[in-house]
């Protein structure tokens, strides 16, 4: 059979078998037609478990490879047309292309400071069958990384709970009745993908913008990295100049956090939640002893690994760390606030 040496001779695996089973049924006699697309539905079945796995648990249960999620970052030469990349995923006007863009931002300068549980996943375009538009794929991996991160990581009692609303039941019993149709319907796989991202995005929606209060988090990112409060920056600037005109010493960072604590109770910042979040930093090669911050989220990497002299002022080598809460830290990653302090600088 055609179909078999194809796949034997091309030794193709995993959801491209879909795909090349798919072409062959598409045309031929009616009796060869109906027995691959019996086999088609047979091998469905497979991606149905996979995708309630991963969507339903955030559970990427792939060790050979097969399907169309995959860990780690995505093939440069893989991208998606304009039109699919757009594709608005349902939070908050977040597109595909921005998603990802996110996605990559995660893995710049930071791949040791991240907890483990932090992982990126991305779309192996190559196993994607063409029966399958990219932005629904797009759709599928922001729901299986979006469950996985508050499933697997989410610590916080208040926030006990199911990212689907408990409606894993549901839409398991939806993935079952797709997967019983003997003809795939891309119209009923598309709704029910759309289903499921909806009941995501809305639950990450009221807990990062309603119960994180995201934009509470945005105006402290504009006050400290953005030199929003300038005037604390001025009182600060007059209380530490002596101390920071001069190279750094081992006591340099404890003395200009005493600095910060002075000049925001100075302007009347007085904020017990927030000040012991904030943390300036002398970061340079060679600094003796274990950075104050910890992995403390959000803390700035030094800049540069190659051994270097002890910067001439400490300003040179000042930086600020804060200490993001859960789960915003998948937006302001210590890379994010990095750049916002290349920004104020």
């Amino acid at each position: 059979m055609v179909v078999v040496e194809t796949i034997k001779s091309q030794k193709i695996h995993g959801c491209q078998i879909l795909e090349t089973v798919y072409k062959h049924s598409c045309g031929g006699l009616p009796p060869v037609r109906m027995a691959l697309e019996k086999i088609l539905a047979v091998c469905h079945g497979v991606m149905y478990k996979q995708l309630a796995a991963w969507m339903l648990h955030g559970l990427l249960l792939d060790q050979s490879e097969e399907f169309y999620i995959k860990q780690g970052p995505s093939a440069g030469g893989a991208a998606a047309n304009q039109e699919e990349e757009e594709e608005d995923l349902g939070i908050g006007g977040l597109s595909g292309k921005q998603l990802r863009e996110l996605q990559d931002l995660r893995l710049i300068e930071e791949e040791n400071m991240l907890a483990p549980s932090l992982q990126q996943f991305s779309l192996r375009v190559e196993m994607l069958p063409s029966y399958i538009p990219i932005r629904v794929a797009e759709k599928i991996l922001f729901v299986g990384e979006s469950v996985q991160m508050f499933e697997n990581h989410n610590h916080s009692p208040s926030r006990a709970g199911s990212i689907l609303k408990h409606q894993e039941d549901l839409f398991a019993a939806e993935l079952h009745r797709l997967k019983q149709q003997p003809l795939f319907s891309l119209v009923d796989f598309e709704n029910l993908i759309d289903g499921i991202r909806s009941t995501v995005a809305e639950h990450l929606w009221t807990l990062m913008v309603e119960e994180s209060d995201l934009l509470g988090q945005l105006k402290i990112i504009k006050d400290f990295y953005l030199l929003g409060r300038g005037e604390l920056y001025q009182v600060f600037i007059d209380h530490a100049q002596h101390m920071l005109k001069t190279p750094p010493t081992a006591v340099t960072e404890h003395d200009v956090n005493v600095a910060f604590q002075q000049a925001a109770h100075k302007v009347l910042l007085d904020d017990d939640n927030l000040l012991p979040l904030l943390h300036l930093t002398i970061d340079y090669q060679g600094k003796e002893g274990k950075d104050p911050t910890g992995t403390r989220e959000g803390a700035t990497p030094p800049q540069d690994s190659s051994p270097r002299e002890v910067p001439p002022t400490g300003w040179a080598a000042l930086g600020l760390a804060y200490k993001v809460q859960w789960p915003l830290h998948i937006l302001f990653t210590p890379a994010v606030l990095e750049n916002r302090q290349y920004g104020e600088a």
